[in-house]
């Protein structure tokens, strides 16, 4: 059985992010991260979040916990939540992107994701097929990354 767990979630922005509300968010979240050995990726795009977090059950959690309850984000959907053999974004307290930096196939794949969430009525994807397969051909594009 494998420590690390892994949890994807999608949300909504309630409010404008700016580039200097989002520097502020990524300072804290890497701060907090790196104390609680979590890892992962934060893409953001036309007021929604995308992220993936990566470490110890108990604290991925926690962290989700503290997210959910954030007046940041609004619809909080989880879209997969797992116990994984390694982690995929092992170097990153929490790697960012917008989805403009994303190559072709990588925005191809998150369109994908896009749209099956939209076709879900659930406000927990984790136990869909479809959004499984999706997610972790999404997270192995990202892969040439995160061993950078």
């Amino acid at each position: 059985m494998s420590d690390i767990h892994r949890l994807i979630y999608v949300s909504a922005a309630r409010e404008e992010m700016t580039q200097e509300k989002l520097d502020s968010l990524l300072s804290i979240a890497r701060l907090n991260n790196s104390r609680c050995n979590i890892t992962g990726l934060l893409l953001f795009h036309d007021g929604s979040f995308f992220q993936v977090l990566e470490g110890e059950k108990a604290a991925v959690l926690k962290v989700f916990a503290t997210i959910e309850r954030d007046a940041r984000h609004s619809r909080v959907l989880v879209m997969q939540t797992k116990s994984v053999p390694d982690r995929a974004f092992a170097d990153w307290s929490m790697g960012f992107m917008r989805a403009h930096d994303l190559r072709p196939d990588q925005k191809d794949g998150l369109l994908d994701l896009s749209k099956l969430v939209a076709r879900e009525q659930r406000t927990n994807l984790s136990s869909s097929p479809s959004v499984s397969v999706h997610i972790d051909a999404f997270l192995n594009s990202f892969r040439e990354f995160a061993e950078i």
